[in-house]
């Protein structure tokens, strides 16, 4: 089975695009893709510029990491332990919740990989795969217009194989 060559971006692209801001905190920002059902977003800056990308995997990368979890920060643990003697919850302080105090711009992914509108649809196949990537960004000029994801291309091959899905 082959997809017609005529097949653009354009064609298959996502316009109702949920964006975040690079400001966001990283609850805020898992508060946005549970309530939108997404696993990642292009990020803009507060003058709505395009300056990356994050999804869940960069949330699951900061919260792997060690540093990150009250009991196994070594320096948090230092300073909690020199209060003399109380405990954290003696003196009113809860373990902190690094999703309020870190941000999207931390996590995010500034490389962008985008293209124009007009790309063929074979060719953002390519680039996803080459990449490892799970989105691309369609743009015309610096204008974002879109998003094309690898279900968005899967449900077009689904479409030319079988016309009548309910999902598509």
């Amino acid at each position: 089975m082959t997809i017609p060559k005529t097949l653009i971006a354009a064609d298959i692209m996502s316009r109702d695009l949920h964006t975040v801001q690079a400001h966001w905190s990283l609850q805020t920002l898992i508060e946005f893709l549970i309530k939108h059902k997404i696993t990642g977003a292009p990020v803009l800056s507060d003058k709505r510029e395009l300056v990356g990308v994050v999804s869940l995997s960069d949330l699951l990368n900061f919260d792997g990491k060690p540093e990150h979890r009250l009991g196994e920060n070594p320096m948090a643990q230092y300073y909690y332990s020199s209060l003399d003697g109380a405990s954290i919850d003696e003196l009113g302080i809860k373990e902190s919740n690094p999703h309020l105090s870190h941000l999207v711009s931390e996590i995010m992914t500034p490389a962008i990989i985008s293209t124009p509108s007009s790309t063929p649809v074979t060719e953002l196949a390519v680039i996803l795969c080459e990449k490892g990537i799970h989105r691309i960004f369609i743009t015309d000029g610096k204008q974002l217009c879109g998003v094309v994801s690898t279900l968005d291309i899967l449900k077009h091959l689904n479409k030319l194989t079988q016309p009548e899905c309910a999902l598509c």
